[in-house]
């Protein structure tokens, strides 16, 4: 982890635990959003809308198992994703109307912008937590 933040930005720091993978940093910090108050939470907003979409895209490869599928999506993942899952499983209704909001819902590219943040400023904070409870469940 720490690699790779330096080569970003160009820094030498280290963090307490570097070795810990992001996925689990993403997963607790997830879960830490799920217990703040409501308000405008802009940085909340940001990791929900990151790890719902790890969690979506992590359920439906497995799900699609087919790795040279996976290996060949080029751009748009999320949503060339959902589309094979829906054409692999179009009788799961209650599955894909989470993966349509999680399209909906949130941005294809996370990124600290005034542009990112337009997508999600004007839902609430409740919205993302109930999403990613959602994401989260489905098996």
């Amino acid at each position: 982890m720490n690699a790779i933040y330096n080569a970003v930005f160009g820094v030498a720091g280290a963090s307490a635990n570097g070795k810990r993978p992001m996925v689990d940093v993403i997963r607790d910090e997830a879960k830490a959003c799920l217990a703040a108050g409501v308000g405008v939470n802009f940085e909340n907003k940001i990791v929900l809308a990151i790890a719902i979409r790890m969690y979506a895209e992590k359920f439906m490869i497995g799900r699609i198992n087919d790795s040279a599928f996976v290996a060949g999506i080029a751009s748009h993942q999320t949503q060339t994703l959902v589309e094979k899952f829906k054409a692999s499983f179009g009788s799961e209704t209650k599955t894909i109307e989470v993966l349509d909001r999680v399209a909906l819902m949130t941005p294809e590219n996370i990124h600290l912008n005034s542009f990112m943040y337009e997508p999600i400023v004007d839902m609430s904070d409740e919205h993302l937590k109930k999403l990613y409870k959602n994401v989260m469940a489905l098996k």
